[in-house]
């Protein structure tokens, strides 16, 4: 098996929360993991999380001594790969739900359409409940606008406009 990496993302004296990668699931290796991190001499307690991937160490000695260590050892090695930013996880977590939305759904669902029904509908209740102006209204251009860019962004990919200005596609062509 291979060393998986592992991240300090939260210290304080005393106790270290690690965050693994590649081993989600894993309970065994986990397992193995609390064990192994409880015999380094300053270590007092360890709790594993296998789905979250989460390892939370009490300690009294320095953590880059239990660190350094359980890399020794081959526990685990230091991810010294800078941290993804909040907005580019989220972007990520967004773009793979609508992947798996898409799949789910063979293609007839995504994120898009679940935006543009729930502008739609929250317009009308909002209209049907007193509140047409502004949320009533602001829900409902926000769902034409939605419309009209995807339709645009549409349009511009089968047209697919080359350097030189020509369309490739458009009335008369067969797509």
């Amino acid at each position: 098996m291979t060393t998986p990496d592992a991240r300090i993302v939260h210290t304080i004296p005393g106790r270290t929360r690690l965050r693994t990668r590649g081993m989600k699931g894993n309970d065994e290796y986990f397992d193995q993991l609390a064990s192994a991190l409880t015999a380094i001499a300053g270590v007092h307690r360890v709790l594993v999380n296998s789905r979250t991937e989460s390892v939370l160490i009490e300690h009294d000695a320095p953590i880059e001594q239990i660190f350094k260590e359980a890399e020794q050892r081959g526990y685990l090695r230091q991810d010294s790969t800078p941290p993804e930013s909040y907005l580019a996880s989220i972007d990520r977590a967004i773009k793979e739900t609508d992947v798996r939305l898409k799949v789910a759904s063979s293609g007839k669902v995504d994120l898009e359409t679940i935006t543009f029904v729930s502008f739609v509908a929250g317009g009308i209740y909002q209209m049907f409940n007193n509140h047409g102006l502004p949320a009533g209204v602001t829900l409902l251009r926000y769902a034409v606008e939605l419309a009209t860019s995807a339709g645009a962004n549409e349009l511009t990919k089968r047209l697919r406009v080359p350097a030189n200005g020509q369309t490739n596609g458009g009335a008369g062509s067969a797509d």
